[in-house]
């Protein structure tokens, strides 16, 4: 009797600590970073759902008022080609100073990849690299942003 007793109870322990409460994600959890020109940003991130299958995609940098904005179909996990009008960069000099804007170089190659959609908790988690080309008129920081070796950890609002 006791051994059924002793092992009632070390079955009951092994079951209670192996069952794992499932991790609920915080809003601070969620990012948006890359490389821009070999320097780290980050930045928060920002998603809405734009009329049919696509999402508008944002993350702002407070640090130095910078943006992205990436419009892209989405269908859940695979590779989507960013065409020259989908995506843009922009810095605001100041609080309420002239922004600067970039848009897509299209002579290079511009990709978001979903490498994971968790369909239960709407995350999305992916990689990204987006090539900017400075806009006539704009004041003068650089000509090119290059965001490389991107990573972004979101929820889509769907």
């Amino acid at each position: 009797m006791k051994k059924l007793v002793f092992i009632a109870a070390i079955f009951c322990t092994i079951t209670a600590v192996s069952c794992k409460k499932e991790k609920q994600i915080t809003g601070d959890e969620l990012f948006m970073g890359a490389y821009r020109n070999n320097a780290s940003w980050l930045a928060d991130p920002i998603t809405s759902k734009t009329p049919g299958d696509s999402l508008q995609i944002k993350g702002l940098n407070s640090t130095d008022n910078s943006a992205v904005i990436i419009k892209m179909p989405f269908h859940g996990k695979g590779t989507y080609a960013i065409g020259a009008d989908d995506a843009i960069y922009t810095i605001t000099e100041g609080v309420s100073g002239p922004s600067i804007l970039y848009r897509l170089d299209a002579t290079k190659t511009n990709t978001v990849k979903v490498t994971d959609y968790n369909i239960a908790t709407n995350i999305t988690k992916g990689l990204f690299e987006l090539h900017f080309i400075k806009v006539q008129g704009s004041s003068d920081p650089g000509n090119n942003i290059d965001m490389t070796s991107g990573q972004f950890w979101r929820q889509v609002p769907f």
